[in-house]
């Protein structure tokens, strides 16, 4: 599987490992969504400590569960996600994040996908 994102007019793609369970490796749209969002907020605190002064950054995605668990609307129930949801959190403390769901036909970094 492969995760996108797209920061400014640079795009990114990049491989998403399976997940380790108990139950064996496991892989889902969920799991890449999540993953996809962790590299992409890696990138965004890497420019922050290269920056002076800070940025706010518009987040926006086409995974309603990913983005509404992230501003806190929906509870993260399924277990091998809160783990990743629990990295995501961490990464994006400290900055300054609006989380918006768009459609998927307007998600740029999904065409990359294609």
């Amino acid at each position: 599987m492969k995760a996108a994102y797209v920061i400014g007019e640079k795009e990114f793609v990049r491989n998403v490992p399976d997940l380790k369970t108990t139950g064996g490796p496991m892989r889902s749209n969920n799991i890449a969504e999540y993953f996809g969002l962790t590299f992409l907020l890696r990138e965004l605190r890497e420019l922050e400590s290269k920056q002076k002064g800070r940025a706010s950054y518009l987040v926006c995605g086409d995974s309603e569960l990913v983005i509404r668990q992230m501003r806190g609307e929906y509870q993260v129930r399924a277990l091998h996600l809160r783990e990743l949801h629990a990295e995501a959190a961490r990464l994006a403390s400290g900055l300054d994040l609006e989380f918006r769901e768009v459609p998927r036909e307007k998600n740029r970094a999904g065409f990359l996908l294609e």
